[in-house]
């Protein structure tokens, strides 16, 4: 089972790196051709269609993947069901962005982008899809392989834009459609070779896992509209300008944090069938040693960002957007907290407690909207990232006693040293399989 996770933590992350830096590639293009106002409205429509991707989710593919996990018979029944079924909430929230972007009379100039940007929610649910089936049967190189393609494709589309200089945000938007239903056609042929997929809703199915991921779903958006919120109301009080600069150093902060969701998403069957067999003497175990993972990577990543941080920018923007330096080094403080907002938030869903993470995320949401409300107008991004970093410790601290009431530990940061020894004496004192 260690060599299945880490294979499969290992996997994403090489995936993760490749992608990262066809992106860093794409948004160096982007950002210096759209200027930073333009890469501003970018961020915005971007932002605002993915909070309507939380919908078409509404957390149903964690779910499908901890109830798939349960019994391997339900494999086909499960991901059929969920897929047709997500496919219907993409439809709904398409048309419910392409209302909400017409109510503001402010956001006239950026409705025909976002109409484009909306039918990605389409693409996003299908490849979405196809993760679960990958995650639940832990082949997710396969995941890998999707993201790549569509990462390929996203920079094609990006190059030919700059160099041919034939277009702007609305071509910019249909490239990011292009590219994500190419990869999400190429992720489900993956998905149906893997496992067979009975392409049709079974209610009692859908409406399980509908129950169970309503708290889920409910916190994803909750999560969401926290994670997103910023960036809406610098759009709304200092303008396309301010949203690219904090745009630019948000987006390398959401790449330095998924080397946490690799490994959660690599231990989360794991933990949900552990914890229905009511082992919570091994369960805490294994949290301990997730954290002794994390620990040192959160560490590494902090470290490295605050000193490379002027480079950062500069690769990806130039200097024309100097001033995301000085955010950056402040939002890699939320980094650090936010890889361990991980362990806690998927160990909560496995240990079904959606609920109780529900409750921590509307806390951290009024507490965001409100210092962001407050501050924003005045301070402008700087004071958004400072307020990302207190949300992130709020949520760490509130999600960690409900981890203490469930399985009674909190984690100590001084066994580093005894995990990474017995995971090497696992490794070389494994018999030689040949």
């Amino acid at each position: 089972m260690l060599k299945t996770i880490a294979k499969n933590t290992f996997a994403q992350g090489v995936g993760k790196i490749i992608t990262i830096l066809l992106s860093v590639v794409s948004t160096a293009f982007l950002s210096r051709y759209l200027q930073p106002a333009g890469y501003g409205d970018y961020t915005f429509i971007m932002s605002f269609v993915l909070l309507f991707g939380n919908i078409s989710d509404w957390g149903t593919n964690i779910i499908a993947v901890r109830e798939a996990s349960h019994d391997s018979k339900k494999h086909p029944v499960v991901f059929g069901s969920i897929a047709i079924f997500r496919i219907l909430l993409a439809i709904f929230s398409i048309l419910l962005l392409n209302i909400a972007v017409r109510v503001n009379s402010n956001w006239e100039s950026l409705v025909f982008p976002t109409t484009i940007a909306s039918f990605v929610l389409f693409g996003l649910s299908l490849k979405t899809s196809a993760s679960i089936v990958f995650q639940t049967l832990l082949k997710l190189e396969n995941g890998m392989i999707v993201e790549i393609l569509s990462s390929v494709v996203f920079l094609i589309g990006i190059l030919f834009l700059a160099f041919t200089n034939k277009g702007g945000i609305n071509e910019a938007m249909v490239i990011w459609v292009g590219s994500t239903f190419i990869a999400a056609g190429v992720g489900m042929f993956l998905a149906m070779r893997l496992s067979p997929v009975d392409l049709k809703i079974n209610w009692n199915i859908v409406k399980n896992v509908i129950w169970e991921a309503l708290p889920t779903g409910a916190f994803l958006i909750v999560f969401t509209i926290y994670n997103r919120i910023d960036t809406i109301i610098l759009q709304n009080y200092q303008g396309s300008t301010a949203v690219g600069i904090y745009g630019l150093s948000y987006k390398i902060h959401d790449n330095l944090v998924l080397g946490a969701v690799f490994l959660m998403n690599s231990l989360f069957p794991l933990y949900s069938k552990k914890f229905s067999l009511d082992s919570k003497k091994e369960i805490s175990n294994y949290y301990q040693k997730t954290f002794d993972v994390l620990l040192p990577t959160a560490i590494f990543v902090f470290v490295i960002t605050y000193l490379f941080a002027p480079v950062m920018v500069n690769v990806l923007g130039g200097p024309q957007y100097f001033q995301s330096t000085e955010v950056l080094r402040i939002l890699v403080f939320a980094t650090f907290i936010a890889y361990f907002n991980h362990l806690t938030g998927f160990s909560l869903i496995a240990f079904r407690k959606q609920k109780t993470l529900l409750v921590v995320g509307l806390t951290a949401l009024i507490f965001n909207v409100l210092a962001n409300l407050l501050f924003v107008p005045k301070y402008s991004y700087n004071a958004s990232a400072i307020i990302t970093i207190a949300t992130e410790g709020l949520v760490l601290l509130l999600s960690s006693i409900a981890i203490w009431k469930t399985i009674g530990i909190v984690p100590t940061p001084f066994s580093f040293l005894r995990t990474a020894s017995g995971f090497l004496k696992e490794k070389f004192n494994a018999p030689n399989p040949s």
